[in-house]
């Protein structure tokens, strides 16, 4: 499904990078794959346990729900760093990859095979992550997955995804921002 325009192979080497770097926990690596405005939103989605769900959240027919909001690239990193102390290995498989038409966003599909660094605890959900991309840099991620699943983990949250919970909080009450298109 990819092309070989330019726009494309970027776009997908980029968020390629980006997943690499956070499996291989190299902050820098993640750090150079983002814009300074970018923005990370965590979407509740039970759709990304079936084929059919898969396709209907890439083709936009169905959303999920704001669990999360990291905004701003130091917010994104800071994140990033809990993920990284929470988590041993932090590595999913069956990778599969899906680019759109216009070669503008980029879809990961992953399960996590994941272990709670602190309790020893597994860690198997299923992730369908959106990155937009603009000049090489990520400036958007909608990643999808079973929130509650991570919630039971009972992991402590940090600063910045403390913050990214109560501004997911604010999208309920927005008039412009929305808690269900993952936009």
């Amino acid at each position: 499904m990819t092309s070989t325009g330019p726009t494309t192979r970027s776009t997908l080497e980029t968020a390629r990078e980006f997943i690499r770097a956070v499996e291989a926990k190299d902050i820098e690596a993640v750090a150079d794959t983002l814009r300074d405005d970018v923005e990370q939103l965590f979407m509740h989605s039970n759709a990304v346990i079936s084929d059919q769900g898969v396709a209907e959240l890439v083709a936009g027919r169905r959303r999920g729900f704001c669990v999360a909001d990291v905004s701003g690239r130091e917010e994104v990193l800071g994140y990033t760093r809990g993920i990284f102390d929470k988590f041993e290995p932090l590595v999913w498989r069956n990778h599969r990859w899906t680019v759109n038409p216009d070669g503008r966003e980029v879809f990961f599909l992953g399960t996590g095979d994941m272990v709670v660094a602190r309790t020893g605890v597994p860690y198997r959900n299923t992730y369908l992550t959106r990155f937009d991309v603009t000049d090489g840099k990520i400036v958007r991620m909608a990643e999808y997955g079973n929130a509650m699943m991570y919630a039971r983990l009972g992991v402590r949250p940090n600063r910045a995804e403390f913050r990214s919970l109560l501004r997911a909080v604010g999208r309920m009450f927005s008039l412009t921002r929305s808690s269900r298109s993952g936009r």
